[in-house]
């Protein structure tokens, strides 16, 4: 049976049973998980999902029973078809860009996020994963940014502008390679050759 590819958007209320009800609703529905991320933030459950039904199953029955479902967690659903998207700008990917890590962190703020981003966008940087946490009782902040950066952009020069743009702002930023930070949080041991001579 052809299957057709979705992406979905689930919030509700934090609850014990929410993604059990999620499961059951799409395995009524002869749907399943592809890939998903899940987050729990202030007491709401949140996830991204790209999911596949029957290609016969209607949008619109998707949502409706899910909804149906998960009305005792206030579950509210956003679905979304891929091929009904108007395509976008080209983003760096493949050979022609490396994975680095980007990390601010210090007191926070308002606008270090549009900074950071805008600066990202000037230079064609594609911004692929995102984490960030306050401290609400120091005030403090820690946000951590996936990159995929272009191959031509001289990430030493950013990691100056980035630091020119916070100076004054108590806010530091570090921009690390991501295979880097993988050797450093995981280091293989080495294998040494013993030499001949003394």
């Amino acid at each position: 049976m052809a299957k057709k590819q979705y992406v979905m958007t689930v919030m509700a209320a934090n609850r014990v049973g929410i993604l059990a009800a999620m499961a059951t609703a799409l395995d009524e529905l002869g749907g399943g998980f592809v890939d998903l991320s899940l987050a729990i933030m202030r007491d709401y459950f949140t996830i991204i999902m790209a999911v596949e039904f029957p290609a016969d199953r209607h949008p619109d029955v998707i949502v409706d029973h899910l909804r149906a479902v998960g009305r005792p967690f206030g579950l509210e659903v956003m679905l979304k078809d891929p091929a009904l998207e108007p395509p976008g700008e080209a983003t760096a990917a493949g050979e022609d860009a490396r994975d680095y890590l980007l990390r601010v962190q210090g007191q926070d703020r308002p606008g270090v996020l549009r900074r950071v981003s805008l600066r990202m966008a000037q230079e064609g940087i594609d911004i692929v994963d995102l984490y960030g946490a306050r401290d609400d009782a120091t005030g403090r902040f820690e946000t951590c940014l996936a990159l995929r950066v272009p191959v031509g952009v001289a990430v030493s020069r950013l990691q100056a502008d980035l630091d020119q743009l916070f100076r004054n702002d108590g806010v530091e930023v570090a921009v690390v390679r991501n295979d880097v930070l993988k050797a450093i949080s995981d280091p293989h041991p080495l294998t040494v050759s013993a030499g001949r001579g003394r």
